[in-house]
């Protein structure tokens, strides 16, 4: 039997499938457009042009509804699992994961050091008398 036949997993797979599903066809109807180069883009600049960008917006939007209501369903609320527990290892790779984008995400921005520092904010103030 399939692993995602099994009571609500298919949730997860679909999630997966979905989420994939609008990365995948935003960048190829912004290649066919050619609105990005074919070579690795963003995935937020195959996103940004019509008419990739509503179906991005969509498929996205369809993954979150689809999510943060199915979410609901299952609750976990445990915050210390023990080593001895059955799901132990998967919440452990689950924390792992989630820290490498965490940091993969502030490492991003730390990318941008040398394009903002040609940048230079001013700020001016003017009194007006005229009261």
């Amino acid at each position: 039997m399939l692993c995602f036949l099994k009571g609500m997993a298919f949730v997860p797979f679909l999630l997966v499938t979905w989420s994939s599903a609008a990365f995948i066809i935003s960048y190829v109807v912004a290649v066919l457009w050619r609105h990005v180069n074919p070579f690795l883009p963003y995935i937020s600049d195959t996103g940004t042009t019509p008419p990739e960008s509503g179906i991005f917006g969509f498929m996205i939007n369809f993954s979150a509804f689809l999510v943060i209501v199915c979410a609901s369903l299952i609750s976990i609320t445990k915050l210390e699992w023990n080593p001895e527990e059955k799901d132990y290892v998967y919440h452990l790779v689950s924390a792992i994961c989630e820290w490498i984008v965490a940091f993969g995400f502030v490492f991003y921005f730390l990318t941008f050091i040398q394009d903002f520092q040609s940048v230079t904010l001013r700020i001016s103030t003017e009194i007006n008398d005229d009261i």
